[in-house]
């Protein structure tokens, strides 16, 4: 492939739609939460993400891995403090788990994706 389709570039383009509202949001209930160590967490994920759009596997994989360990963590965090936890923050953490669900799931299947991916290994 020589140059990539339209349909691979708008996948593309969705999944950093994706991730700019998962970082957007994180961002907010760090800020709400007043939890100035996860914004390491935050930048970490970015700095991977980067690695993701320039094709590396390894990193897409770790990005994989990053939500669903998120999830696990999320999900537990509002079982186990839902009565401590405010409303913003339980609603805010139940959409970050939606979000970290479907961003791995889009990465691994969406054959465009994965078209563009190759593409950018191989450039």
């Amino acid at each position: 492939m020589t140059q990539l389709d339209q349909s691979a570039l708008n996948a593309r383009n969705y999944l950093l739609a994706l991730f700019l509202l998962l970082c957007v949001l994180d961002t907010a209930l760090v800020i709400i939460a007043k939890d100035k160590w996860a914004i390491g967490r935050i930048l970490f994920t970015i700095a991977v993400m980067y690695f993701v759009i320039q094709g590396q596997k390894w990193a897409k994989w770790l990005l994989v891995g990053i939500c669903s360990l998120l999830v696990v963590v999320l999900i537990a965090m509002v079982l186990a403090l839902s009565s401590k936890l405010s409303t913003i923050l339980m609603i805010g953490s139940l959409m970050m788990v939606i979000l970290s669900t479907v961003i791995p799931i889009y990465m691994i299947s969406n054959k465009d994706l994965n078209r563009y991916f190759s593409y950018k290994r191989q450039a």
